[in-house]
């Protein structure tokens, strides 16, 4: 379908294109990010930085540069507090800008380059050498690991999860959300993560049943947590695989939905990410609604007994009922 208009023109070319700067470090400056060292590689530069989100994601200001921006793809990522996505989010979240706006501006620095969003990343000749072979190691989870993360071996089945019996850690696929095509995987163990292949874009997918439409969605940060909810019937849960939600896994979920219930971790980042969702994009048309964290001191979804994880998805409440 043609655009009908010009708001239509610019909001197909937001949702498909993930617009570049054609000089990256001009734009960071105009975006208060200063670029504080250059890292030529063979194929790009990296530019690093104190990452802009650190303080509201952890509290704590970024003392030393670990924030980082590809200089041919725009991609930026902070190494200690998780925050990631493609330039256009940057500019969405420093400006306050929603996603068409966030496109003019970049064109209206200077020339651009657009990157396909779910285009192959840099690392995609290691991401290339993963496939459902690879899974082939791993065995189904031992009663005694779900107990103690009190999820179901159907459940563990029905979202592919797996354990590692050598190293006695999860592995939890991470997919393509169009193909289902097998990208890597997040292991979690007592004290130990980490996903595989390195630089995997875990951003640009979501992790539970991607064929599932329904009328509510429950977004939690956990993948654990995801199969936790689905063990206990709650249907439509998803795990965006921490506390940053980027562009790309909100339009998956809003794909997916009619309302979507926020239940990420009840702490500084996932409150403050929680918050910036729904200010984003409750006026988009998805109506949103909070984990009801009221009774119970427990994090997330997985340290809570059945019966509050239960009470927390069916008490989820409106972001503007008042504090008892």
């Amino acid at each position: 379908m043609k655009p009908t208009s010009p708001t239509d023109f610019w909001d197909s070319l937001a949702a498909f294109a993930n617009p570049v700067p054609h000089d990256i470090p001009s734009a960071l400056s105009a975006l208060g990010i200063d670029v504080l060292r250059e890292l030529s590689k063979p194929d790009s530069t990296e530019y690093l930085a104190r990452c802009p989100a650190h303080l509201a994601l952890t509290g704590k200001q970024d003392r030393r540069p670990s924030f980082s921006v590809n200089g041919t793809t725009g991609l930026f990522h902070c190494f200690s507090c998780g925050y990631a996505g493609p330039f256009i989010e940057l500019v969405e979240d420093g400006l306050g800008y929603n996603r068409i706006e966030a496109f003019q501006w970049i064109a209206r620095h200077g020339v651009y380059r657009t990157v396909e969003d779910n285009g192959p990343a840099p690392e995609a000749a290691e991401t290339a050498r993963v496939n459902e072979a690879s899974l082939a190691l791993f065995v189904p989870p031992p009663t005694r690991a779900c107990e103690r993360r009190g999820v179901t071996p159907e459940a563990c089945r029905d979202f592919g999860v797996l354990w590692d019996p050598e190293t006695r850690r999860w592995i939890l696929p991470i997919r393509d959300p169009f193909t289902r095509e097998l990208w890597g995987w997040q292991e979690k163990g007592k004290r130990f993560f980490r996903n595989y292949p390195a630089g995997i874009h875990k951003s640009l997918t979501l992790f539970g049943d991607l064929t599932w439409r329904g009328e509510t969605a429950l977004l939690l940060e956990s993948p654990l947590d995801t199969v936790r909810a689905h063990a206990l019937g709650i249907p439509g849960a998803f795990s965006s695989f921490g506390a940053y939600v980027s562009e790309a896994q909100m339009r998956l979920l809003k794909a997916r939905c009619r309302n979507l219930i926020l239940g990420l971790d009840n702490d500084v980042a996932g409150r403050t990410s929680r918050d910036k969702i729904h200010g984003r994009w409750r006026p988009r048309g998805l109506p949103m609604k909070f984990l009801d964290y009221s009774h119970t001191p427990a994090k997330d979804l997985g340290d809570m007994s059945d019966a509050d994880a239960l009470s927390a998805y069916e008490n989820a409440h409106h972001p503007w009922r008042r504090r008892r």
